[in-house]
């Protein structure tokens, strides 16, 4: 189902959050291989967690079924 996801990057490497292989997060230039979120606290909450204050939440509308659930 379309609707809409978050995303979250690093202002300073501008990079991307997105799930690791591993299960852990990792990071991705790609814009397309970025993590989606499908609420914005979930996003903000895990942005602050990892980066502190320097990053940026996006939104936009895709695909729910590869998002973090919040």
């Amino acid at each position: 189902m379309i609707g809409p996801v978050w995303v979250v990057q690093d202002n300073d490497s501008g990079l991307f959050l997105y799930p690791s292989p591993e299960g852990d997060v990792g990071f991705t230039k790609f814009l397309s291989h970025a993590g989606r979120f499908d609420n914005p606290e979930s996003a903000i909450e895990t942005a602050h967690f990892l980066l502190g204050n320097d990053f940026t939440v996006s939104k936009f509308f895709d695909d729910h079924i590869n998002c973090f659930k919040g």
